[in-house]
């Protein structure tokens, strides 16, 4: 064992892969600009707001340039006695029209209606939109944490790792005066060796949770020849050769979530995109009832003609119009459609009913685990707190000969422990705060 351990530190040393820092604002902006789901109903919103600005311009007088060319290869004729002239065409060859014209419709409210019913949809694309921005900040936000809490553990393990080293000195030297058996000092490296099994198991962790928040967030971290590190731990051997990371500060994080633990919930983006959709489909149902009412079509055109009958001049022609249509028989079409626009209503209604019913569930579900997590973490910290002076007291009786090394072995795995207990819920806290966040 000591050859191969002997070989591998003749080895050369990676050079290090210095220092990369992310924090949760980084990752929040990468994760929006990466959704596919994000960019996909931000678009759709986007579209869904042009065609109810589309819908919106039906209601107002459409001005037009129209025109029209033709040729007739044969031109009637009118006979004239030869004392008026003779025969003489009535017209040309070529005849044409140029000139705006200007329309404006007038019916029942349908199109009013219309350009309801797109507001609507558009105001749900929009709260989709919202709730795929949301979705991609959660997850962001869980992956961010679960890599803070990797740190965590990576960091905790090498501090326990560097104090177990420190009393495998210690014991190896008692071993060598004679003053410890060598039981102890292999129960002392066993426990290093543990400790060292420990930290490549949570370092491999770490490389997940910084893939894992790579995908969510699109940010890349630079590639290391070794699983990535703790940045706190940088001055350690194991150090050489990784990829230093540093995230941001706990309780930072906690002041800029903990508004969302207060003011109950609210109404959710996603429900909200169902009220829309309900409100569209009523708004369409009564577009299709007004649809049987009378249409009037107001016209006005100017323009300049050509011929003007027999005579082959060019004239301004004049002219005003309104036009009437009122649906009297179509088989029942209006009626099945009005009646479909309505139950799609009523659908939707009943979905939104049941999102509220769930969001405020899950909202107040999270809310009583955050509350329990932050009573778990007051036990936490008073044991955390504990374990470490029992662990230091232990150590403290062994060296004086009034401890087995099981009894300082023991401590310090109840202190890891407690120490990891501590940052687990802590990363638990901010995952509820996220939840909370989102169903705001």
């Amino acid at each position: 064992m000591r050859p191969l351990i002997s070989f591998l530190m003749m080895l050369p040393a990676a050079a290090g892969a210095g220092e990369f820092s992310v924090s949760l604002a980084e990752a929040e902006r990468g994760a929006l600009e990466v959704s596919g789901d994000h960019r996909s109903a931000s678009l759709a919103a986007r579209a869904a707001e042009a065609g109810a600005e589309a819908a919106g311009s039906a209601l107002y007088p459409r001005l037009a340039l129209e025109g029209g060319l033709r040729y007739a290869a044969e031109v009637a004729e009118i006979s004239m006695p030869a004392a008026l002239g003779g025969a003489r065409p009535l017209g040309d060859n070529w005849t044409y029209t140029i000139g705006p014209s200007a329309y404006w419709t007038l019916d029942g409210g349908g199109l009013r209606h219309a350009r309801e019913a797109a507001r609507r949809n558009a105001a749900s694309r929009s709260a989709s939109a919202e709730a795929a921005r949301r979705g991609a900040l959660l997850r962001a936000r869980a992956a961010y944490f679960r890599l803070q809490l990797a740190l965590e553990k990576v960091y905790l393990i090498g501090e326990s790792l560097a104090l177990s080293e420190s009393q495998l000195r210690d014991t190896e030297l008692a071993v060598r005066t004679g003053t410890r058996s060598r039981l102890d000092g292999i129960r002392a490296r066993q426990e290093t060796l543990d400790r060292r099994r420990e930290m490549i198991r949570a370092r491999s962790e770490l490389a997940g949770a910084l893939a894992e928040l790579s995908l969510a967030s699109g940010i890349e971290a630079p590639r290391s020849e070794e699983p990535p590190l703790d940045a706190r731990l940088s001055g350690r051997d194991y150090a050489r050769g990784a990829l230093l990371l540093k995230a941001e500060n706990y309780d930072d994080l906690l002041a800029r979530l903990m508004p969302a633990s207060e003011g109950g919930p609210g109404t959710p983006p996603s429900v909200r995109a169902l009220e829309e959709s309900s409100a569209a489909a009523l708004a369409s149902a009564r577009l299709y009832r007004s649809e049987k009412l009378p249409r009037l079509v107001f016209s006005a055109r100017t323009s300049l003609d050509y011929p003007n009958g027999p005579n082959l001049y060019s004239f301004v022609q004049g002219s005003a119009g309104l036009a009437l249509n009122m649906p009297l028989f179509e088989s029942g079409r209006l009626d099945e459609r009005e009646k479909e626009s309505r139950l799609t209503a009523e659908a939707a209604s009943a979905l939104r009913d049941e999102a509220a019913r769930r969001s405020a569930r899950d909202y107040y579900l999270a809310l009583d685990e955050y509350r329990a997590l932050l009573d778990e973490q007051a036990v936490n910290i008073e044991a955390a707190e504990e374990a470490g002076e029992a662990a230091g007291l232990a150590y403290a009786a062994y060296k004086s000969g009034g401890a087995t090394w099981l009894e300082v072995e023991s401590a310090n795995l109840r202190a890891l422990r407690a120490r990891t207990d501590l940052a687990s819920v802590n990363a638990g806290v901010l995952i509820k705060l996220a939840v909370l966040d989102s169903l705001k």
